[in-house]
């Protein structure tokens, strides 16, 4: 099932008006905002007619409700987690949701029955908050990752203070220079070690996501954010060869056109990304752009992912390019499947005619996996309600998600539900197969 529904001039048109910025020309946003070669422009339109054919089938299921903690007071929108000997560590959100507003704080749960029950959450990162006893003035959020091949765990996350005294917000929501946490627990200590990073460490905002381990012992994580106050996002990664004690900063993709914005105060550019790490050791990121920047014409609302990979373990990234798939709310770090395929997850977007959806009044999340190493993609798998048969009629209920590894064909997708006419917050899994 092709991604893009009609025929090619149908999709030319997509392409072409979707990124217009100067009249009778086709601008893609390359780098420097050139006129994007027509060489090019014809390959990715042949490419986009004629998939390979699959090598391997993926299967999506035992889709099911996989943290609910509700009912005690810990809603939450998004976790993230590791598996360490059959026992699952996770850590979350509890608090409120907005981007800008403060009253967050990070939980820790485990589990040794794959999620089916729950430990009481636990209260994680407590020695990083500035006044334990006003936490409901700031904003603490970490993730946890590993454990590396040393053994080492790793979290992550960004914190704030409110701006002006009882807002519970940021001062300023388009500059969030926020504090970024990194802490390290090596396998013989029972102890987190956390490093600060003040804004401008590496970015002016820095905003770490998932990352991975490459083959040699390279770790590598998504960072996004403006690097100076008023401009355009950027986003880019840190590596460390140290085992997480030290890390560095490479950009990815940048704008500086403020041409991109759709209101000149208000902040533009590229955020997130998913990285792949290809068969050949090739890393790829799939980008996400905002407002002009990659935008469907016929969907003001949709932006185009974007592309860049790196044949030198992140340090250098190439120009950024256009792909043929649209959405928001991706994995930080996809899947590369044992054929060489590339297994995306993200939001279904607000248009309706983009995608040919089981049911076109709703939402929902969108695996799309891709033969050339993401250039292209085509939908393989489309969920719309929640395991309990709830409608996805909101373009924010499912939230980003993370694949967990289980075996060498098998991953659970972990995400979040977000509901906030039903007042839902939890979180849900399904299980990722391929034979």
């Amino acid at each position: 099932m092709l991604i893009f529904r009609g025929n090619r001039a149908q999709f030319n048109k997509r392409i072409l008006v979707g990124n217009y910025l100067q009249r009778d020309k086709f601008v893609c946003l390359c780098k420097h905002l050139y006129v994007f070669p027509v060489s090019v422009f014809i390959l990715l339109i042949v490419s986009c007619q004629s998939v390979p054919k699959k090598a391997t089938t993926v299967t999506v299921k035992d889709y099911r409700i996989f943290y609910d903690g509700q009912s005690r007071g810990f809603n939450t929108i998004w976790g993230s987690f590791i598996l360490v000997e059959n026992e699952l560590i996770g850590v979350f959100t509890g608090g409120t949701y907005g981007d800008m507003t403060t009253g967050k704080r990070p939980f820790l749960i485990r589990s040794k029955d794959m999620g089916k029950t729950w430990s009481e959450p636990v209260l994680f990162g407590e020695e990083l908050l500035v006044n334990p006893d006003e936490w409901e003035k700031e904003a603490l959020r970490l993730t946890i990752f590993g454990p590396t091949r040393k053994g080492t765990l790793i979290s992550t996350g960004d914190q704030f203070i409110e701006g002006e005294k009882g807002s519970g917000a940021l001062k300023d929501p388009q500059w969030r220079a926020h504090t970024l946490n990194i802490g390290r627990k090596s396998k013989e200590s029972p102890d987190w070690n956390y490093t600060r990073y003040s804004s401008g460490t590496f970015l002016g905002e820095q905003f770490v996501t998932g990352g991975m381990q490459l083959p040699d012992g390279r770790i590598i994580f998504t960072i996004w954010g403006a690097k100076n106050k008023g401009e355009n996002w950027r986003c880019g990664v840190l590596t460390s060869d140290d085992d997480g004690i030290t890390w560095k900063y490479s950009d990815v993709a940048y704008e500086g056109d403020e041409n991109i914005r759709d209101r000149n105060e208000v902040v533009a550019g590229f955020n997130e990304q998913s990285l792949f790490l290809t068969d050949e050791g090739k890393l790829v990121s799939i980008i996400r752009g905002r407002e002009k920047l990659g935008r469907l014409a016929e969907s003001p609302k949709d932006t185009w992912f974007f592309r860049s990979e790196s044949n030198d373990r992140g340090e250098t990234w190439s120009d950024y390019e256009l792909t043929n798939i649209a959405g928001t709310g991706a994995a930080a770090v996809g899947l590369t499947l044992p054929d060489g395929s590339l297994l995306h997850a993200c939001r279904v977007p607000y248009s309706r005619e983009l995608y040919d959806l089981p049911n076109p009044d709703l939402y929902g999340l969108h695996f799309a996996r891709s033969f050339d190493e993401g250039r292209t993609w085509q939908s393989e798998y489309i969920i719309q309600k929640d395991p309990e048969g709830n409608q996805f009629n909101n373009y924010y209920n499912a939230m980003n998600g993370q694949f967990l590894k289980l075996t060498d064909n098998e991953w659970l997708y972990i995400f979040g539900q977000f509901d906030k006419e039903n007042e839902v917050y939890r979180i849900l899994s399904c299980k990722i197969v391929v034979s």
